[in-house]
């Protein structure tokens, strides 16, 4: 199956770069169609004609993003190597509200370049 998302650009390039390996979202109505070996286009939020293309490798249902945050390494996130895991959570519920963690819990998708 394919999915399309949207990524700002430092999330987008990461991906592009190879050095992000996990996208984190809501495990929302449309991420819990989200399977191992489909495939996503990320479309680049102020440039919808740049698009990358990922194999899904896994995905993982977290209770919460603390919980997610705990399992992965910065770099496999997209984070700067010094970031804290307060500064993590702090990033995402500027895209997510907390209500919306706790009706959908969270997801991590582990994700392949297709080049």
């Amino acid at each position: 199956m394919e999915h399309h998302m949207k990524l700002k650009n430092e999330p987008y390039q990461k991906i592009k770069d190879g050095t992000k390996t996990i996208e984190i979202r809501l495990h929302d109505e449309k991420r819990q169609q989200v399977r191992a070996n489909d495939i996503i286009i990320f479309k680049h939020l102020e440039d919808e004609n740049k698009t990358i293309k990922v194999k899904v490798k896994e995905t993982v249902e977290f209770p919460s993003f603390q919980a997610l945050l705990k399992q992965y390494t910065n770099e496999e996130i997209g984070a700067a190597d010094d970031t804290q895991l307060s500064q993590n959570l702090a990033s995402l519920y500027n895209i997510y509200t907390q209500r919306d963690e706790l009706n959908y819990g969270v997801l991590a998708i582990s994700i392949r370049l297709i080049k």
